[in-house]
């Protein structure tokens, strides 16, 4: 997979987080906007070559749209958090294999189907 695709992969999630609010509600709002905002400081950690920063941001991020899986049932939610966690200590590690594992189903859970080499 290309270099620029990777690079790409956070700016093609903010694009698409705004979904979520149509998925689950206008009442979510809030906590995607926040979710939101955090993706856009870890794109400047990232492109500021500030690894440590990137990760922070993003698993904030992802932690909080894990919590709106609550919405769907505790089982959901907790699925959710679960393989949020394991998302984020897979970019930890570099492990990419676990961030595709992972990604894909956050991203089936969502609704929105994992693109081939999409991470």
């Amino acid at each position: 997979m290309a270099n620029d695709e990777r690079l790409w992969a956070l700016e093609r999630f903010v694009g698409g987080v705004d979904e979520l609010k149509t998925v689950l509600g206008v009442e979510t709002a809030p906590v995607v906007e926040k979710a939101k905002q955090q993706l856009i400081t870890a794109i400047a950690a990232r492109d500021r070559g500030d690894r440590d920063a990137s990760l922070a941001a993003l698993a904030k991020a992802m932690a909080d749209l894990a919590t709106l899986g609550d919405r769907l049932g505790g089982a959901e939610g907790a699925l959710m958090r679960a393989v949020t966690a394991a998302f984020i200590q897979g970019l930890a590690r570099d492990d990419r294999d676990a961030v595709e594992r992972n990604l894909s189903v956050i991203q089936s859970h969502a609704g929105t189907p994992k693109k081939k080499d999409a991470f």
